[in-house]
């Protein structure tokens, strides 16, 4: 696990703006809308990562991060992809996200 957390660590310091990869193999995910679950909300630092990729593990073997550049944290999170935007808004309500992430044509879309 720590050599996992170690690696997700290194992924967020190369990519300030935001990473999405799947579980364990930290392949790329590169297309779909992705959504946070609710659960991993407010998870930075080490601590933080460490609850988001135990969830992750748990549930859709996805986790993302994104630097916040108002506070400067870098922020983690476990969660899910889907094939189409409708399907993702729907999540992101029930999980009362602020925004959903279309990774197909790279842009937030606000809830």
């Amino acid at each position: 696990m720590n050599n996992l957390i170690d690696a997700i660590l290194e992924i967020a310091k190369q990519n300030p703006g935001g990473f999405t990869v799947k579980l364990p193999t930290l392949e790329w995910v590169t297309k779909g809308y992705v959504c946070a679950y609710i659960e991993t909300q407010n998870c930075f630092d080490r601590e933080g990562l460490e609850k988001v990729v135990k969830h992750a593990l748990e549930n859709s073997q996805i986790v993302g991060g994104w630097l916040d550049a108002e506070n400067n944290l870098y922020y983690y999170d476990s969660s899910r992809v889907f094939d189409t935007e409708n399907e993702a808004i729907e999540f992101g309500r029930q999980n009362k996200q602020l925004a959903i992430f279309d990774l197909n044509n790279f842009r937030e879309i606000r809830l």
